[in-house]
């Protein structure tokens, strides 16, 4: 199985994401918890008074202690958890068993996520996340995320392994509305 090794940059320099690994290493379980301070509560008051059903909620501004640690773009990379997985699609003559292997692969990143849920960061329009994998027959895999549109939001992606005939990209629209008691995700 191949590691993820991935590189974050906005505006062609290293982004605060970066920092905080680098100085402390990745959060653990005592960084799960969230707690509010007493000036933090009026930011939540504020927040909620801006909220209405229907709301579109990429539209509200929220301070950095609510959101995760990641950036979006970094966040979409949850669905490349196993791209090893895709090596042996080439040689899979039934296009169903093909189609099985691809949903296989897509569905194995499904158990990534943070502890609650968190917003990711905003990435800035231009800002990229770039990674690879090696993989045990000594190929590797390429990937590439970019923020391409700032409102309405755009990440798109671009994965491939070269020597394995395998190439995958698209474009994801996140959507989020407020619904009274409860808020919508969508991705498109």
């Amino acid at each position: 199985m191949g590691n993820l090794r991935a590189i974050l940059t906005k505006n062609k320099g290293r982004s605060s994401v970066d920092e905080s690994r680098s100085a402390g290493g990745p959060a653990g379980a005592e960084d799960d918890e969230t707690v509010v301070e007493p000036e933090q509560s009026n930011v939540l008051s504020h927040i909620i008074s801006q909220l209405r059903p229907g709301a579109d909620l990429s539209r509200i501004t929220l301070p950095t202690f609510i959101l995760e640690e990641r950036s979006m773009l970094e966040r979409i990379t949850n669905f490349m958890a196993h791209p090893e997985i895709l090596l042996t699609v080439p040689d899979i003559e039934d296009p169903v068993e093909r189609f099985l292997v691809v949903v296989k692969m897509y569905l194995s990143g499904w158990h990534i996520k943070p502890a609650g849920v968190k917003k990711p960061l905003n990435p800035i329009l231009g800002e990229t996340f770039a990674g690879y994998w090696d993989y045990p027959d000594g190929t590797k895999g390429y990937y590439i995320s970019e923020q391409t549109s700032h409102h309405p939001p755009k990440s798109s992606y671009f994965y491939m392994a070269p020597e394995h005939h395998i190439r995958i990209d698209g474009t994801l629209r996140p959507r989020s509305k407020f619904l009274g008691n409860s808020a919508a995700s969508l991705m498109e």
